[in-house]
């Protein structure tokens, strides 16, 4: 009996040590290769659409990337200025396809709206870092005035 709990522990670990030995070279790399066109993909649409940017009323100060599974890139912006409600809606319609771009120009001009609905006497917008990932996630910045 004792003989095969002592195969048995031995197949497992068997089986673990070959689990994770898959779990880092097959998986893990493929998962390092997407995260890397993933990460080539997304500047190029970026880079590819600073005029389009131009046109929110923002400026790109910065992208950051971090390289994790998955990554991170992270776009940094400036307000500018104001633009009208109808030349956010222009320029979703137009860019409607871009897959890359469009999601930013709609959570761009979400928290423009929520900015936009902040009263404050003592703070003032100053801008905004829109991270796209598995899960995206805005963050507004306030200056203190």
């Amino acid at each position: 009996m004792d003989n095969l709990i002592e195969a048995v522990k031995d197949k497992y670990v068997e089986i673990s040590e070959n689990i994770t030995s898959l779990l880092k070279t097959d998986v893990v790399a493929s998962l390092k290769d997407y995260g890397i066109e993933k990460i080539n993909e997304v500047w190029t649409q970026i880079e590819n659409s600073s005029e389009i940017f131009g046109q929110t009323g923002y400026s790109i100060t910065a992208i950051n990337i971090n390289v994790a599974i998955p990554p991170v890139i992270t776009i940094n912006l400036d307000q500018v200025e104001n633009i009208s409600d109808e030349a956010e809606e222009q320029l979703l319609k137009e860019n409607k396809d871009k897959a890359i771009v469009y999601p930013i120009l709609v959570a761009l001009f979400k928290a423009n709206a929520i900015q936009k609905s902040i009263n404050s006497v003592q703070y003032k917008f100053a801008g905004i870092s829109i991270a796209m990932g598995i899960t995206p996630s805005i963050e507004m910045k306030f200056k203190k005035l």
